[in-house]
Parts: C-alpha cells; sequence; structure tokens
C-alpha cells in the first residue's frame, strides 16, 4: 500500500512537458497561420540553455528583448517545408496568458499544396520527455502529428 502511494505521488507530480503548434492554411488568401503555445516555466528554461543565460526570467525581460530571443529561438527549431520549398517563416509576436506563451508566425503567399513536412525541435533539447503536437486544419480537415526527441519530423498530407 505504501509504495501504491509514493508511486501516485511521483505520478502527479512529475512534470508533464508539451507544446501545441496551431497551422492554419487558407486557400483563399494563400496563408499558412502558425500559433504555438508554451508553458512559461519550460519555455524558460529551455531557453535559458539556449541562451546560455541560467538567470533568465521570461517575466523581467521587456518585451522586444523577449520576442527577439522567441524569434530566433523558434526559426531553428521550427520548420516546414511544402513543394520541395523550405517555407521561411515571418514570426509576428507573442502573447502571455496565465502559466504559458502563445507567439505567431506566418508565411504569405503558400501555393495550393497536398503535402507538408514539419520539423519541431522545440525544448527538445532541455526535456527528454517534450512532446510537440502539431495540429493542421486545411479545407476544414484536420491533422495532427506528435513530435518528440526521438521523432523530430514528420509529413502530413491530403491526397485526394
Amino acid at each position: 500500500m505504501f509504495l501504491w502511494i509514493v508511486l501516485t505521488k511521483l505520478y502527479l507530480f512529475h512534470p508533464f512537458h508539451v507544446s501545441i503548434c496551431d497551422v492554419t492554411y487558407d486557400s483563399n488568401d494563400k496563408h499558412l497561420k502558425i500559433s504555438v503555445r508554451l508553458f512559461t516555466d519550460d519555455l524558460e528554461m529551455g531557453l535559458s540553455n539556449y541562451a546560455e543565460a541560467p538567470e533568465l526570467d521570461l517575466l523581467e525581460l521587456d518585451s522586444a528583448k523577449l520576442n527577439a530571443l522567441l524569434q530566433r529561438y523558434l526559426l531553428e527549431n521550427l520548420r516546414f517545408t511544402s513543394n520541395k520549398e523550405v517555407l521561411h517563416l515571418h514570426y509576428l509576436g507573442s502573447q502571455k496568458e496565465d502559466d504559458g506563451i502563445w507567439c505567431f508566425l506566418e508565411y504569405e503567399n503558400l501555393s495550393p499544396f497536398d503535402e507538408i513536412v514539419v520539423f519541431n525541435s522545440l525544448l527538445v533539447n532541455a526535456f527528454e520527455d517534450q512532446e510537440n503536437l502539431v495540429h493542421f486544419r486545411k479545407n476544414k480537415i484536420v491533422k495532427s502529428l506528435r513530435l518528440n526527441h526521438k521523432n523530430k519530423i514528420g509529413t502530413v498530407n491530403w491526397y485526394p
């Protein structure tokens, strides 16, 4: 009985590391819109390692410094390829929300496609159990990927 209580407590207090990436393609305006949600404490630890700044406090950074750091980190660790072309994403900014931070990116004038490849290594260097969920919406069809330390690349297709 004692062992069960200890294991239950360890399970309940073990941190779960996850990011959510929502990707929407609007075929009318040919925009790929990307929203990424990261937990603030996880992001702080990941960015501390990335920026080699152990005392990094995201809540203390002014918005310009925070966005410069997020832009560099996201563009290095989140990439999309469509029609055999790497998409050069444009970082739009971020928004703090409760215990997380939303980051926004886009790609304009994306030609119609039936397949897209995503590379997502967000926070995998900080947490071995990091899971990066990617949800794609195109023509009202939603497809999802689960990427992690061992599997950073995934492909989604909408072949007829």
